[in-house]
């Protein structure tokens, strides 16, 4: 888990930023490659076109589920916004 809490703060530390501005197209596939590890990982080893939705709404489930770590990763993402 320690690794995909690692992933987490920068997927965050994107969400943060894209809100503030434009991201450059080099930011835009970096953090594109977070998103992309967040839902790999939350899909538990599915495969296939189903697995990016899946990740997407397990992730989700989990943040609902997590608040308290949500709020702790997203404060600790504010140190790599520029």
């Amino acid at each position: 888990m320690t690794e995909i809490l690692r992933v987490l703060v920068l997927y965050y530390a994107c969400d943060i930023a894209a809100a503030e501005r434009h991201l450059t197209p080099p930011e835009w596939e970096t953090c594109m490659g977070y998103y992309a590890e967040v839902k790999r990982h939350f899909a538990d080893g599915e495969t296939g076109p189903q697995s990016h939705r899946l990740g997407y709404l397990e992730f989700k489930e989990w943040e609902d589920e997590n608040p308290v770590l949500v709020t702790q990763l997203r404060e600790r993402s504010q140190r790599f916004v520029r």
